[in-house]
């Protein structure tokens, strides 16, 4: 079954704990793990895409999809069979496109604080 909720580390005006849910929630669970350093977990050092490590990293898209796909499959296996694809902007931005149970979401590299730039031309994978 899929997490229901998730909680964040804002509080409402209630001065009550924030909480995602659904689709929400399944966002929140897969940009931290896109977003998190490998290592910043001590309990789990092996956890986290850490995505700042692949910028500029023409010749490692097929890496990254795998990174990606094997981290949610570790730990986040209550999502089955997430469909992971890397998809490059007329602009030469790295975006991720994650589909779980028909629900598409998308690492918007261009909305991101360090873009995935990529140096030289290239095809959607």
């Amino acid at each position: 079954m899929i997490l229901e909720r998730e909680y964040t580390l804002s509080i409402t005006p209630l001065n009550r704990p924030e909480v995602l849910k659904n689709q929400e929630a399944i966002a929140m669970l897969l940009l931290r793990l896109i977003l998190l350093n490998p290592g910043s977990d001590p309990l789990h050092p092996d956890m986290g895409v850490g995505i700042i490590n692949y910028r500029y990293a023409m010749g490692k898209l097929d890496e990254l999809r795998r990174r990606v796909e094997d981290q949610i499959h570790t730990y986040l296996p209550c999502f089955p069979a997430g469909n992971v694809e890397i998809n490059i902007t007329p602009t030469k931005l790295c975006n991720i496109l994650i589909t779980i149970d028909d629900v598409l979401y998308t690492y918007d590299s261009a909305e991101a604080p360090v873009p995935i730039s990529i140096d030289s031309a290239a095809s959607i994978m």
